[in-house]
């Protein structure tokens, strides 16, 4: 069997890698004495005159495939243009003050067009490097999406839940479908006002200050994550959205005279049901409404996911005077609070109904993981809203005759805060730790009572 015809090349016993054009010779020399032959010594053995040796020549003579240079440097080494073993099309890669590589694609087959987009890549990076400029833009969607995972985070580890929620709802209903396309340094002060004008308008109104607050700070909350993530500097100025909106009014609320006439009312509107099911629901609700005016907590997630086990005696070391504490968790975390003592009777019946103890001493040693607001059946009710409406309705108390607005189970907490500053016995700190909320927010709600508040000492 014949065998292969052999190049020239192999005939020698030289392994030389494929060279370029521009190869020369005293790089070919060097390529030969690492294989132990020399130049002029090949040149006689492929019987080459040697005033005949020139590079192409002894290339071709050599079967040696000649192909273009794959690599070159320009900016002093800091920006590299280059061929990929599967592509045509020359990439760049180039450094930066981090001294990290980035690699870009010129999307060019031409040398020199590919080296002209290479140093404008450069040179415009070094620019948004010098300005604090993100070298990739990323859209208003991708980071509020990625925010809104971590919010979600968040509240599974029972963190602000209910704020979080909110931030979530102006998130999708409003940012997102505004500013989802945009990227985050296109956002300019006309865009926020042309936001803000599409928002009034979809909302059929002027808001109040307090949406505008959560609005702002879930926006604040995407820009902080941009930053954090490295796709916008703290450098650039992002405009912010404005705070500033339509005065609240007055919340609905009960008088002293309205609230005992409505805990009058309510042991008879409960046998008023016809059903056991429904009577038992309105005694939830009776037990319900008094816990929410002797605590303060809010309605909802913070009083509806508490439990046996979070209630119990604390005594007070000089008076020997028992209090009933409660943990709550909500909308700004877990906290204590004490409870009136007229809360010992609402309880006393949730804990003989629910057969957790005989009494309410018996309940709280129990320590049981039973939530306080359930039926005998252990069946929790979705809300209460529902049922407190119909007994507002029934007791003809449904409307605030001050504000004219329908009062709901949030103007018990308001009737809590009024008559704890009204009373004088505790001061707006206390109150506020009490209630899980600041003291600028008692200010801004109950300003007015604050000259009320000091009667005694400015009369």
């Amino acid at each position: 069997m014949a065998s292969k015809k052999q190049s020239p090349a192999h005939l020698l016993g030289l392994r030389l890698p494929s060279a370029t054009v521009e190869i020369t010779l005293c790089a070919l020399d060097k390529k030969l004495k690492q294989t132990q032959i020399g130049f002029f010594q090949l040149a006689h053995r492929l019987q080459t005159p040697k005033d005949q040796i020139t590079p192409e020549p002894l290339i071709k003579k050599l079967h040696i495939t000649a192909r273009k240079e794959t690599t070159h440097h320009m900016r002093d080494g800091e920006v590299v243009l280059y061929l990929r073993p599967d592509s045509k099309v020359w990439q760049v890669r180039y450094k930066l003050f981090d001294r990290k590589w980035r690699c870009v694609s010129t999307r060019h087959r031409q040398l020199e067009w590919a080296k002209k987009v290479a140093v404008e890549m450069y040179d415009r990076a070094r620019f948004r490097e010098e300005e604090g400029l993100p070298q990739k833009s990323v859209r208003f969607a991708s980071l509020a999406n990625e925010c809104i995972r971590v919010l979600k985070v968040e509240i599974e580890r029972g963190i602000r839940a209910n704020t979080n929620m909110d931030y979530i709802r102006a998130m999708n209903n409003y940012l997102i479908p505004f500013f989802g396309k945009m990227n985050l340094t296109n956002i300019t002060p006309q865009k926020v006002a042309e936001y803000e004008a599409w928002r009034n308008l979809k909302m059929k109104r002027i808001p109040i200050s307090s949406t505008l607050a959560n609005h702002s700070s879930a926006y604040n909350r995407i820009i902080d994550l941009a930053i954090q993530q490295g796709w916008l500097s703290d450098k650039v100025g992002i405009p912010r959205l404005s705070r500033k909106g339509k005065k609240g009014s007055p919340r609905p609320a009960f008088t002293q005279d309205e609230l005992t006439k409505l805990l009058d009312y309510m042991p008879k509107w409960c046998l008023m049901a016809e059903r056991k099911n429904h009577i038992e629901m309105r005694q939830l609700l009776r037990d319900y409404v008094e816990l929410l005016l002797t605590t303060g907590m809010r309605s909802g997630r913070e009083s509806m996911n508490m439990k046996w086990k979070h209630i119990e005696w604390y005594s007070d070391g000089k008076t020997d005077v028992r209090y009933l504490r409660i943990w709550v968790s909500g909308k700004t975390g877990g906290r204590w609070l004490i409870a009136k003592h007229r809360a010992a009777e609402a309880l006393t019946r949730l804990a003989q109904r629910q057969r957790v103890g005989a009494n309410l001493d018996e309940a709280i040693a129990a320590k049981s993981d039973t939530y306080v607001f359930s039926l005998s059946t252990g069946q929790r009710p979705n809300s209460m809203h529902t049922s407190f409406e119909l007994l507002l309705k029934d007791s003809a108390m449904r409307v605030d005759p001050i504000t004219g607005k329908n009062r709901s189970l949030y103007s018990l907490r308001h009737c809590y805060a009024t008559l704890a500053l009204m009373d004088g016995q505790m001061d707006m700190h206390t109150v506020a730790k009490q209630m899980g909320t600041s003291v600028g927010m008692l200010e801004q709600h109950y300003s007015k009572m604050t000259a009320t508040m000091a009667a005694d000492r400015l009369a």
